[in-house]
């Protein structure tokens, strides 16, 4: 039998555990939602299962330590905070072009876990504050976040030259349009044989990279180019 908890009623207990339970379901699966429509690593049902479990673990956490009067009430809590982690590093991905994948879906993915427990140890209203602000930021933010980037002063690039023509011909359209070379890396040759650059530029100025891009792309020694984004 469940014991009561602050003169709840054993049906109330249950109750609450279903309805915190519920919640996490819900919160977990809309945040899961919105990672799943932008393709992400990780989707709907890995975010509400992340969330219901956390949410389970502190229900446990906290019944173990009333129901035997003795424990840490925030032990299992702490060890999903740290356990979570596995599963972010597996939404990280480092492609070919050292192009950063994931980040936002593994930190949302940390987080998914505390706002269940929170919901599982019964912060009901704080947990839906919470929630809020992560919609907020995940969704209104990320199109204030793309805003930015389509204009920063720095932008990585990858591309793949004629190894014939060398670098020349790009340093100079480059210099010519008073752009600043902060870090070149070159990796091996493409199988074509071109040689494969990734490179820092500092813009110097308020430019839409899409257009640097489709300008960088008409110089006759590029054969492909591509802006590197860090998601």
């Amino acid at each position: 039998m469940l014991q009561p908890i602050l003169a709840e009623s054993e049906y109330q207990y249950c109750l609450s555990i279903a309805l915190r339970l519920m919640l996490a379901m819900i919160m977990g699966a809309l945040i899961g939602y919105e990672r799943a429509s932008k393709k992400s690593t990780a989707g709907l049902r890995t975010f509400s299962i992340v969330c219901v479990s956390s949410a389970l673990t502190m229900i446990i956490n906290e019944y173990l330590v009333l129901s035997h009067g003795t424990g840490d009430i925030t032990r299992l809590s702490a060890q999903v905070i740290s356990g979570i982690g596995f599963l972010g590093v597996g939404s990280i991905i480092l492609t070919s072009r050292n192009q950063i994948k994931g980040l936002t879906t593994a930190a949302t993915l940390w987080s998914t876990a505390i706002l269940g427990i929170a919901i599982g140890a019964g912060m009901i209203l704080p947990g839906i504050i919470a929630f809020a602000i992560m919609m907020f930021i995940i969704i209104v933010l990320s199109y204030i976040s793309k805003h930015l980037e389509r204009y920063n002063r720095i932008i990585t690039i990858y591309l793949e030259a004629d190894k014939s023509m060398g670098l020349a011909p790009i340093i100079a359209a480059l210099a010519e349009r008073d752009f600043e070379v902060l870090q070149l890396e070159k990796h091996k040759s493409s199988p074509e044989g071109d040689l494969m650059i990734q490179m820092d530029l500092n813009l110097k100025g308020k430019y839409l990279h899409s257009d640097i891009i489709s300008q960088l792309s008409q110089l006759e020694s590029i054969h492909y180019i591509e802006e590197v984004r860090k998601l």
